[in-house]
């Protein structure tokens, strides 16, 4: 039943996906964007993404044996994202650098909650893509820094859009195993 209860909660793992997603398409439409709007959106984008990890990471303590995993990841999300809002002028090396070091632990966190979460639904491996995508994308940024804006926006706007769905197909599988969890009712005769 804990893990039901767990699963009922999917629509966190949509919310994530959506804010990443809108994060992403935001960054690729901008026009022209420069630091500072790179810095904003990437700032929004952590924090509410680490609120809602955090609020996860509550309602996940009865199931998730190591629901601190969560929290920690949520924590570092709202404090990189207070970083990237309160020092919007931090600019390219900078910013990138700590996109960076955000995905590689957002990476790290996400593929060992799969890791539980799988042992507890049998769940298939879109969180175990999420956190892949985020620790290929960290390591990529770091090997391969850039210092021109456009290039680090395609880039982080790409990482958005892709890191965004496959959080929804995440929240839709969770959705499902919910469903498929309940106890049906009684037919009426």
């Amino acid at each position: 039943m804990v893990v039901i209860g767990f699963c009922e909660k999917w629509w966190m793992t949509a919310l994530r996906g959506a804010v990443a997603l809108v994060f992403g398409l935001t960054v690729l439409v901008w026009p022209d964007p420069d630091d500072a709007v790179l810095a904003v959106a990437f700032g929004v984008f952590a924090l509410v993404d680490g609120l809602v990890l955090g609020a996860v990471a509550v309602v996940g303590r009865d199931v998730l044996e190591q629901w601190w995993i969560a929290l920690v990841e949520g924590v570092v999300g709202m404090v990189v994202g207070l970083v990237a809002l309160t020092w919007p002028g931090i600019g390219g090396l900078g910013l990138l650098s700590l996109l960076a070091a955000w995905a590689v632990l957002t990476g790290v966190f996400e593929i060992e909650t799969a890791v539980r979460l799988r042992r507890l639904t049998g769940s298939d491996a879109w969180l175990f893509l999420a956190g892949g995508l985020s620790l290929l994308v960290g390591i990529a940024l770091i090997a391969v820094p850039k210092d021109d804006p456009l290039e680090i926006a395609w880039a982080i706007g790409v990482f958005g859009v892709a890191f965004g769905g496959v959080l929804l197909v995440a929240a839709g599988r969770l959705r499902r195993l919910a469903r498929a969890a309940r106890p049906s009712a009684p037919r009426q005769a």
